[in-house]
């Protein structure tokens, strides 16, 4: 069998962290300081008594994601395109998955939200037209609404992209072209 479903209690605590801060993004466009800075604080915790993060990355690598993360995104939380709590959980991310599952819940967020923000700015732009064709037919589509301001919860892309993550870890699949420890 592939991947076992029997996985370390870890993998399910933090999967289950990163669907709570994704599902709390998602339905009030905000991520609660106790998830963020409580899995600063765990993760911080793990590093000081095992001497490694919470998925077996080194510390080394745990503390460059974290601070990579910052760079990333405060300065969108600066230019008010993420939300602080955005920036919290990536740096969050990284404490506790190390420098690859950070960079691959960053990159799978952007495609994702990136991708639909692109999708949702086309489909609004040629509604108008497909809208005309389908009432010709009889067919009444809804409007679109008007893509503006900060259209998608980026933390839900970063909780998806850390289960992806995590998922690679399981599966033993490195994506970086180099081990960082």
């Amino acid at each position: 069998m592939g991947l076992d479903l029997i996985l370390p209690v870890q993998y399910w605590l933090i999967g289950s962290w990163a669907v709570a801060c994704g599902g709390y993004d998602l339905a009030f466009r905000r991520i609660p300081n106790v998830l963020t800075l409580g899995a600063h604080g765990g993760a911080l915790a793990m590093l000081a008594v095992t001497g490694q993060g919470w998925l077996s990355a080194s510390p080394s690598s745990c503390f460059a994601a974290w601070a990579l993360a910052l760079v990333l995104t405060v300065p969108a939380w600066v230019l008010n395109r993420l939300g602080a709590g955005d920036a919290k959980l990536l740096a969050a991310m990284g404490l506790l998955g190390g420098m690859e599952a950070m960079l691959v819940a960053y990159a799978v967020a952007g495609l994702l939200v990136g991708g639909t923000a692109i999708v949702w700015t086309i489909a609004y732009r040629w509604e108008p037209l497909l809208a005309l064709q389908l009432a010709r037919i009889g067919i009444n589509a809804p409007a679109i609404p008007e893509p503006k301001g900060r259209m998608l919860p980026f933390g839900l892309g970063l909780a998806i992209g850390f289960v992806v993550a995590l998922v690679l870890l399981v599966a033993r699949i490195s994506v970086l072209p180099f081990q960082f420890d």
